[in-house]
Protein backbone atom coordinates (compact mmCIF):
# COMPACT_ATOMS: atom_id res chain seq x y z
CA UNK A 1 0.00 0.00 0.00
CA UNK A 2 1.57 3.14 -0.64
CA UNK A 3 2.31 5.44 1.90
CA UNK A 4 -0.02 8.23 0.62
CA UNK A 5 -3.47 5.82 1.69
CA UNK A 6 -1.70 4.90 4.80
CA UNK A 7 -1.04 8.44 6.14
CA UNK A 8 -4.17 9.08 5.30
CA UNK A 9 -6.21 6.61 7.59
CA UNK A 10 -3.93 7.06 10.10
CA UNK A 11 -5.24 10.83 10.34
CA UNK A 12 -9.01 9.36 9.86
CA UNK A 13 -8.11 7.40 12.62
CA UNK A 14 -6.55 9.97 14.93
CA UNK A 15 -9.35 12.25 13.78
CA UNK A 16 -12.04 9.99 14.64
CA UNK A 17 -10.71 9.00 18.07
CA UNK A 18 -10.20 12.21 19.04
CA UNK A 19 -13.55 13.05 18.81
CA UNK A 20 -16.08 10.95 17.71
CA UNK A 21 -14.91 7.98 19.70
CA UNK A 22 -14.29 9.70 22.54
CA UNK A 23 -17.44 11.11 23.20
CA UNK A 24 -19.75 8.31 21.85
CA UNK A 25 -17.69 5.45 23.67
CA UNK A 26 -19.67 2.19 25.23
CA UNK A 27 -19.51 1.46 29.22
CA UNK A 28 -16.79 4.30 29.09
CA UNK A 29 -14.31 2.23 26.47
CA UNK A 30 -13.81 3.39 23.03
CA UNK A 31 -11.65 1.14 20.04
CA UNK A 32 -7.80 2.03 20.32
CA UNK A 33 -8.09 2.87 16.18
CA UNK A 34 -4.39 3.73 15.78
CA UNK A 35 -3.50 0.74 17.70
CA UNK A 36 -5.80 -1.43 15.31
CA UNK A 37 -4.05 -0.12 12.04
CA UNK A 38 -0.51 -0.42 13.35
CA UNK A 39 -1.38 -3.64 14.00
CA UNK A 40 -3.14 -4.46 10.82
CA UNK A 41 -0.37 -2.54 8.34
CA UNK A 42 2.31 -4.58 10.11
CA UNK A 43 0.87 -7.46 9.95
CA UNK A 44 -0.86 -7.65 6.25
CA UNK A 45 2.16 -5.32 4.67
CA UNK A 46 5.33 -6.62 5.49
CA UNK A 47 7.12 -5.16 2.02
CA UNK A 48 7.08 -1.71 3.45
CA UNK A 49 6.99 -0.33 7.26
CA UNK A 50 4.40 1.53 7.31
CA UNK A 51 2.85 0.42 10.22
CA UNK A 52 5.98 0.95 12.33
CA UNK A 53 6.42 4.53 10.93
CA UNK A 54 3.08 5.55 10.97
CA UNK A 55 2.57 4.02 14.36
CA UNK A 56 5.81 5.64 15.68
CA UNK A 57 4.65 9.45 14.46
CA UNK A 58 0.89 9.20 15.13
CA UNK A 59 1.43 7.78 18.67
CA UNK A 60 3.92 11.06 19.56
CA UNK A 61 1.47 13.25 18.05
CA UNK A 62 -1.34 11.69 20.01
CA UNK A 63 0.68 11.76 23.37
CA UNK A 64 2.11 15.89 22.79
CA UNK A 65 -1.78 16.65 22.27
CA UNK A 66 -3.55 14.22 25.14
CA UNK A 67 -0.92 12.71 27.42
CA UNK A 68 0.77 13.75 30.49
CA UNK A 69 4.15 12.16 28.85
CA UNK A 70 4.95 12.46 25.36
CA UNK A 71 6.51 9.20 23.67
CA UNK A 72 4.86 6.16 25.93
CA UNK A 73 2.41 5.62 22.90
CA UNK A 74 4.89 5.57 20.29
CA UNK A 75 7.45 3.48 22.39
CA UNK A 76 4.11 0.44 22.81
CA UNK A 77 3.45 1.36 18.94
CA UNK A 78 7.19 0.39 18.16
CA UNK A 79 7.12 -2.26 20.06
CA UNK A 80 3.65 -3.74 19.06
CA UNK A 81 4.61 -3.37 15.87
CA UNK A 82 8.48 -4.97 16.03
CA UNK A 83 6.29 -7.99 17.69
CA UNK A 84 3.65 -8.41 15.24
CA UNK A 85 6.13 -7.97 12.42
CA UNK A 86 8.08 -11.43 14.17
CA UNK A 87 5.12 -13.18 14.66
CA UNK A 88 3.85 -12.60 11.19
CA UNK A 89 6.62 -15.29 9.77
CA UNK A 90 4.79 -17.79 11.43
CA UNK A 91 1.31 -16.96 11.11
CA UNK A 92 -1.14 -17.74 7.90
CA UNK A 93 -1.88 -14.23 6.93
CA UNK A 94 -5.20 -15.54 5.16
CA UNK A 95 -6.60 -17.05 8.31
CA UNK A 96 -9.34 -14.28 10.04
CA UNK A 97 -8.46 -16.42 13.34
CA UNK A 98 -4.35 -15.71 12.86
CA UNK A 99 -6.36 -11.82 13.28
CA UNK A 100 -8.00 -12.33 16.03
CA UNK A 101 -5.27 -13.98 18.27
CA UNK A 102 -3.04 -11.40 17.08
CA UNK A 103 -5.28 -8.51 17.80
CA UNK A 104 -5.86 -9.96 21.43
CA UNK A 105 -2.24 -10.00 22.15
CA UNK A 106 -1.56 -6.39 21.11
CA UNK A 107 -4.63 -4.87 22.87
CA UNK A 108 -3.12 -6.62 26.34
CA UNK A 109 0.68 -5.71 25.67
CA UNK A 110 -0.55 -2.26 24.88
CA UNK A 111 -2.60 -1.49 27.82
CA UNK A 112 -0.06 -3.70 29.89
CA UNK A 113 2.49 -1.46 28.56
CA UNK A 114 0.61 1.84 28.86
CA UNK A 115 -0.07 1.13 32.41
CA UNK A 116 3.52 0.00 33.53
CA UNK A 117 5.23 3.53 32.12
CA UNK A 118 2.28 5.58 33.23
CA UNK A 119 2.75 3.67 36.64
CA UNK A 120 6.40 4.44 36.86
CA UNK A 121 6.20 7.76 36.11
CA UNK A 122 3.58 8.50 39.18
CA UNK A 123 0.30 8.00 37.43
CA UNK A 124 -3.13 7.62 39.48
CA UNK A 125 -3.93 5.14 36.92
CA UNK A 126 -5.10 2.15 38.96
CA UNK A 127 -4.38 -1.78 37.80
CA UNK A 128 -7.54 -2.64 38.86
CA UNK A 129 -9.45 0.12 36.69
CA UNK A 130 -7.31 -1.39 33.54
CA UNK A 131 -8.15 -4.93 34.32
CA UNK A 132 -11.79 -3.99 34.49
CA UNK A 133 -11.90 -2.53 31.29
CA UNK A 134 -9.47 -4.90 29.34
CA UNK A 135 -12.03 -7.46 28.43
CA UNK A 136 -13.89 -4.81 26.76
CA UNK A 137 -11.04 -3.23 25.12
CA UNK A 138 -10.00 -6.55 23.67
CA UNK A 139 -13.38 -6.69 22.05
CA UNK A 140 -13.71 -3.23 20.49
CA UNK A 141 -10.08 -3.74 19.08
CA UNK A 142 -10.48 -7.21 17.69
CA UNK A 143 -13.85 -6.12 16.41
CA UNK A 144 -11.88 -3.12 14.71
CA UNK A 145 -9.37 -5.14 13.16
CA UNK A 146 -11.17 -7.75 11.71
CA UNK A 147 -13.34 -5.39 9.90
CA UNK A 148 -9.88 -3.73 9.02
CA UNK A 149 -8.77 -6.65 7.88
CA UNK A 150 -11.54 -7.63 5.29
CA UNK A 151 -10.72 -4.80 3.99
CA UNK A 152 -7.12 -4.72 3.45
CA UNK A 153 -6.64 -8.36 2.26
CA UNK A 154 -8.26 -8.13 -0.62
CA UNK A 155 -5.41 -5.75 -1.55
CA UNK A 156 -2.52 -8.00 -0.18
CA UNK A 157 -3.38 -11.58 -1.18
CA UNK A 158 -3.67 -12.06 -4.68
CA UNK A 159 -4.80 -15.56 -6.48
CA UNK A 160 -4.20 -17.21 -9.68
CA UNK A 161 -7.72 -16.62 -10.33
CA UNK A 162 -8.06 -12.68 -9.81
CA UNK A 163 -9.20 -10.68 -12.87
CA UNK A 164 -5.90 -8.36 -12.49
CA UNK A 165 -3.44 -11.50 -11.45
CA UNK A 166 0.04 -10.37 -12.17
Amino acid sequence: MKYRYAISMFSAAFILQTTLFNIAGVFDVTPNLLLCLVVIFSFLYDDNNSGLVLGVVFGLLYDICFSLYAGIAALAFFVISLLVMLVNVVMNREAVLSVIIISTGATVIYTFMYWGIMAMLGSAYSFMYMIKYLPLYILYNTAIMTMLYFLLIKSVIKHHYDRYYR
